[in-house]
């Protein structure tokens, strides 16, 4: 099976899982709050995958359309100044991050949510600063 026939199988399957589990919510056939979640994480992963497959094909009719205006932007996207930009954006976006989820569990806690809630905030956190500490010892002995 080629990569085409794999992503318009892709295409197919994610707009008949999004369409029908769009069609069971609103015909209001389900009364269990946990099916309910099922179909509504079953039809945003069939948007997903209609959607990434339809980007497949959009990019590569523009690649085979364009191939010399195609090339120029593959060769742009792995410039070392753009990906210095990036990764100069990533950096800011990290610092912003843990701002946001070290303030995470105090609004959890000001909201009175349950303590798995609070627990599992608490938890992303210090999985953030492990894998920091982690990717810093790996990437300082590399330089």
């Amino acid at each position: 099976m080629t990569t085409k026939q794999k992503k318009l199988t892709l295409l197919i399957i994610g707009f008949l899982v999004h369409a029908s589990a769009q069609m069971l919510k609103v015909m209001q056939l389900i009364d269990s709050r946990f099916l309910f979640l099922c179909l509504t994480l079953l039809q945003y992963g069939g948007m997903f995958a209609f959607v990434s497959a339809g980007h497949y094909f959009v990019t590569t009719y523009q690649y085979e359309k364009y191939p010399k205006e195609s090339l120029q932007t593959v060769i742009d996207l792995n410039d070392e100044r753009t990906r210095n930009i990036h990764n100069l954006a990533k950096a800011k976006t990290f610092d912003i991050l843990t701002y946001v989820l070290i303030c995470f569990p105090f609004l959890l806690l000001e909201m009175k949510a349950g303590l798995f809630a609070i627990i599992a905030a608490a938890a992303v956190l210090a999985i953030l600063g492990i894998s920091y500490a982690y990717f810093l010892s790996k990437y300082s002995k590399e330089m």
